[in-house]
């Protein structure tokens, strides 16, 4: 809950039409919507997670939206980025996005700032707002963020799309868990972009939507957030996984007979590609390797001796019950060409108490 001085700030009688229906709520009142209108929320992306967050964030009365952003409107960005249009094609997105608000918020001062997020301005930009909504979609800028919001104490919502699925939580929000507790720095994580992998256009609609509902529940100080926990939305099955995020916890290790392979994690311990592939030209290898990708991905290559089970699938009785039984005789090993989804994989796991270690590495080795 944060604690801006509310003397000074009034709300005029359009605001008063205008937020009508936040206003009868008990939760929120007069007091509520004044704390909204002091607050000061800075978006580091202006792209698809961005745009719902922004309207709706504007439509709700924030006093002042923060905007980083160097990239220029492109077409492929208009299915799923619907803050943007075709007459601001080729133009900032901090322009576009700045006249959306305006137009859904004329009182909403805005602040872009037509640039890169770096090493050398990201602490300067930080500092002047309260609240920091992770909107980008690449791992140095989050791992700036997380410094950031570290250093000076401010709280990290954090946002992230591919393909069919996302992901919510609140970092660095009362001595709770950062995100490089979840993802640490030394994972070296490669990006992967829509450009490539595709998602589909609604899903960060949904995402950005639960990133603004945890601000303003943060803003006004009501609610249960997500700070402590990873919320998964899976929109082809209809789901949401709320997974604990264990934090300062102990550091696992596994002992393969080759510990200088191995690479300490929260949760979960690593084992890298080269020392699998020594340890599988044994004859009796001790392991069941899962492939978390989906069928497509599979068939067109992976790992020797391994058998395919989705993400997706992997919280089924059936599947859970044929990995419990197998983890008695052989060491359960998971991986996925993006090593953030095995993260997931691997705490899913922890939860039904299945000891596991991640696959890393480059998969054609």
């Amino acid at each position: 809950m944060l604690n801006p001085y509310l003397k000074n700030i009034k709300l005029n009688n359009h605001e008063y039409k205008l937020y009508s229906r936040q206003l009868v709520l008990k939760s929120i009142g007069i007091e509520g919507q004044k704390r909204l209108k002091s607050a000061k929320i800075l978006f580091i992306g202006a792209g698809a997670l961005a745009s719902s967050a922004i309207t709706y964030l504007a439509a709700s009365g924030i006093g002042c939206i923060g905007i980083i952003d160097k990239d220029k409107v492109v077409k492929s960005n208009l299915n799923r980025q619907i803050i943007h249009n075709h007459s601001y094609l080729n133009q900032p997105k901090v322009d576009s996005a700045k006249n959306m608000i305006k137009k859904i918020n004329c009182l909403c001062n805005v602040i872009i700032y037509n640039e890169k997020l770096s090493c050398f301005n990201y602490l300067d930009i930080i500092k002047e707002y309260d609240l920091i909504i992770d909107s980008c979609d690449n791992f140095e800028t989050r791992y700036l963020i997380d410094k950031a919001c570290y250093k000076l104490h401010k709280i990290h919502i954090y946002g992230a799309i591919q393909e069919f699925e996302g992901q919510v939580s609140v970092f660095n929000y009362k001595n709770g868990p950062r995100y490089q507790e979840i993802y640490p720095p030394y994972l070296n994580l490669r990006d992967t972009s829509c450009n490539l992998l595709g998602v589909i256009g609604v899903i960060p609609g949904i995402i950005g939507i639960l990133q603004a509902t945890e601000a303003m529940k943060i803003i006004l100080g009501i609610g249960k957030t997500l700070s402590g926990y990873l919320l998964i939305y899976n929109s082809l099955n209809i789901t949401f996984k709320k997974i604990n995020i264990k934090y300062r916890n102990p550091i696992k290790f596994k002992d393969y007979n080759n510990k200088n392979n191995l690479i300490p994690t929260i949760d979960s311990s690593i084992i890298k590609t080269t020392t699998l592939t020594c340890l599988l030209t044994q004859k009796k290898s001790p392991f069941l390797i899962i492939d978390l990708r989906q069928p497509s991905e599979f068939h067109l290559s992976h790992v020797r001796k391994s058998i395919n089970i989705p993400l997706m699938n992997l919280k089924s009785e059936k599947t859970l019950s044929f990995i419990k039984d197998s983890s008695i005789k052989k060491n359960i090993i998971i991986y996925c060409n993006r090593y953030a989804r095995s993260i997931l994989g691997s705490k899913i796991l922890n939860i039904y108490k299945i000891n596991n270690t991640i696959l890393i590495g480059e998969l054609d080795e």
